[in-house]
């Protein structure tokens, strides 16, 4: 009988699981009523098979099917507006979910969804405006603003997280944001993400000359669950100019071109309209002069175009991006133009028509005749090579560097013959750069002879790198800083003395220190290296690696390795930052004329006052340490398993009651027999 009994007892405890179960499970349907997209939500309207009294029980849910908290809401007669604040923003898409309280349907949730608005302009996602310092990204405002998070007293709770997809995801929030590179701010129509041209995660690519800026960021709203993906896009650099056209040129890295906008006016995809495009080995696209803006003053005209709007296709994602492209032609008095570009190229364009009788372009060449063409037509001969190269020669004039090279075409180069109607031609080019300038030209500049002996005073030269592991094979570059790292991640350094080549020097570290700005000077200050030894105030030793033998000049080379930290405040982290600085000395191996060169550690700090300070320089690294936030974050799938054991917890009370009434009925019954 007690078998029976329980077994009864288990077949009810199935079936109210099964029920259960069965009333929680979530079936998402599509909506099948009418519904309209607007600037402030969704609009939807009773559909013929719901009944009026099933209408008015309408809810707002989430995927799953749980109520939406501040959106209760009631339908008005047929329609039902569904606000901004109840609905979820997804790549594209704007997407709510409903359900009813119906005993028939409350297992069903409906998924309404529409595309953004297609309103002028015709393409979606942020649009980015480049100029030669940063872009800005602007995203249409129907997401909460950024601005909460940053101006407010006291600091709220952050909503926001910025995820910069670099390889390795770095989740920062806004304000960290910013010391990277990306400043976030919000006004009544758009969020607005400004992208430094040098900040973090940013990819940087050359084509003909023009740089190209990538980088790809992912906004997380943690309470309304939305997830934006935003490409960032950015050409700089003058685009290439000629007589007849201008150029501008992207690498394949860029994306395919879809669409092509002159302000508001879409341009076709097709040679007309004084455009053409090139799509193989990348995109340029040439414009002729005559469709553009023209300045002439007395030395050229100068050539441009407002609001040139191109969107790209990256990654499925349409990446509009808006730039105003202008370059220089100078008045061709001569058949010759020259000019220096950014990337420490000479650029050489000679035209056939400019001369009478018209040039044989074939009988062209540079002062080093072994030098190539880079491209030659019937009507045009064009050159392009380093500015070190090609017998280019250099001199400085009033605050400038002029390049000069030498054009000809003559007689006594081309094959014997009696008689010759082609025209000869021998033209000095040059360009410069003003000096406030050069330092953007990648040219490789040999260096003079280094002093006859390390003791005589000159300049010296301390670089201190940071590498990625302890092969110390190939340092960071300038454009990977800040470079991310957690707590106790170690962090390998080198400090290297650059003109010097005499084998009997050596380089002596003196100290080593982290600051919290890039200001060597600036405090607080926590030392690493201390009078050339370890700082023993310090839980993690730093830790000393022999310089293989194998490098050139190992002996002008010093490699320690610091486990990564934090600036503490308070308790709490003051900055993700934190910057390296080292000072060093030259020692001469044969005859030292510092106590740091023949010291041993450990050393006592008051033997500083003896050394010879003379010699003694700084270097610091390109960039700081970025330290990620190590803390552990609940995702979203978290939050939706926590929602929905909470969900649960009343009819896992009810299951419990039924239970414990049945065993008291049954322990009853046994007692009366």
């Amino acid at each position: 009988m007690m078998h029976r009994l329980w077994g009864g007892v288990g077949e009810l405890l199935l079936l109210i699981c099964f029920l259960f179960v069965w009333s929680d499970a979530a079936q998402l349907m599509d909506f099948p009523g009418s519904m309209t997209c607007l600037d402030s939500g969704l609009q939807i309207e009773k559909p013929k098979g719901i009944p009026r009294s099933v209408w008015q029980t309408l809810h707002v849910v989430d995927s799953s099917g749980l109520e939406v908290d501040g959106c209760q809401i009631t339908p008005d007669g047929s329609w039902l507006t569904i606000p901004e604040r109840c609905i979820s923003h997804e790549t594209g898409r704007l997407v709510a979910h409903i359900s009813f309280n119906d005993s028939m349907e409350n297992n069903a949730v409906y998924q309404i969804s529409c595309d953004y608005l297609q309103a002028d302009p015709p393409y979606r996602g942020p649009i980015i405006d480049c100029n030669q310092q940063y872009m800005m990204a602007t995203i249409p405002r129907r997401l909460p603003a950024f601005d909460d998070e940053v101006i407010s007293t006291p600091p709220p709770i952050p909503s926001w997280t910025v995820v910069i997809k670099n390889g390795t995801d770095v989740k920062v929030d806004v304000s960290t944001a910013k010391t990277l590179g990306y400043t976030l701010t919000s006004d009544d129509d758009n969020l607005m993400i400004r992208a430094d041209l040098k900040a973090i995660g940013l990819k940087q690519y050359t084509s003909q000359g023009q740089k190209l800026f990538i980088g790809d960021l992912v906004l997380i709203q943690k309470k309304q669950r939305i997830t934006i993906d935003v490409k960032l896009i950015c050409a700089t650099g003058p685009p290439a100019c000629n007589t007849t056209h201008m150029t501008l040129a992207f690498p394949p890295e860029s994306g395919s071109l879809q669409h092509i906008y002159i302000g508001q006016k879409a341009v076709p995809m097709t040679i007309q309209q004084g455009m053409t495009l090139d799509t193989r080995g990348g995109i340029q696209l040439s414009i002729a002069l005559e469709k553009l803006q023209a300045l002439k003053d007395s030395s050229g005209t100068t050539y441009s175009l407002s609001n040139l709007t191109l969107v790209f296709d990256v990654d499925g994602l349409d990446v509009p991006m808006t730039i105003s492209p202008r370059c220089f032609v100078a008045f061709p008095n001569t058949p010759c133009i020259a000019s220096c570009t950014a990337d420490g190229l000479m650029s050489i364009e000679v035209f056939a028509r400019n001369t009478t009788p018209i040039l044989d372009l074939t009988t062209v060449t540079v002062r080093d005749r072994t030098c190539r063409p880079e491209d030659i037509s019937p009507s045009r001969i064009a050159f392009r090579f380093p500015l070190n190269s090609c017998g280019t020669t250099k001199r400085y004039e009033g605050g400038r560097i002029f390049y000069e090279n030498e054009v000809s075409a003559l007689w006594r180069n081309l094959p014997p013959r009696s008689i010759s109607r082609d025209t000869e031609l021998r033209e000095t080019v040059r360009c410069y750069f003003n000096g406030s300038v050069t330092r953007t030209l990648n040219v490789t500049v040999s260096t003079l002879p280094p002093p006859a002996s390390t003791r005589h005073d000159g300049p010296i030269v301390f670089v201190m790198n940071i590498y990625p592991d302890l092969s110390y094979q190939m340092p960071y570059r300038d454009d990977q800083y800040p470079i991310v790292k957690t707590l106790r991640e170690p962090i390998f350094i080198e400090v290297q003395v650059l003109n010097r080549n005499d084998p009997n020097i050596e380089l002596v570290l003196d100290d080593c220190w982290a600051t919290m700005s890039q200001d060597p000077n600036a405090s607080p200050q926590w030392n690493v290296v201390v009078d050339g030894c370890q700082e023993s105030q310090d839980n993690y030793l730093t830790v000393f690696h022999p310089v293989n033998i194998n490098v050139p000049q190992a002996t002008h080379r010093k490699w320690f390795e610091v486990k990564a930290f934090a600036f503490m405040e308070g308790g709490e982290l003051s900055t993700n930052l934190v910057y390296f600085h080292c000072s060093a000395i030259i020692c001469n191996i044969q005859s030292p004329d510092s106590p740091l060169c023949t010291k041993k550690c450990p050393q006592t700090r008051s033997k500083r006052d003896l050394f010879l300070k003379r010699n003694t320089n700084l270097a610091s690294p390109p960039g700081p340490i970025f330290l990620l936030n190590s803390e552990p974050s609940m995702s979203f799938e978290d939050e939706n398993v926590i929602k929905v054991i909470i969900g649960a917890l009343p009819a896992i009370v009810l299951i419990a009651v039924i239970v414990l009434f049945t065993v008291l009925i049954t322990f009853k019954r046994k007692s009366k027999l």
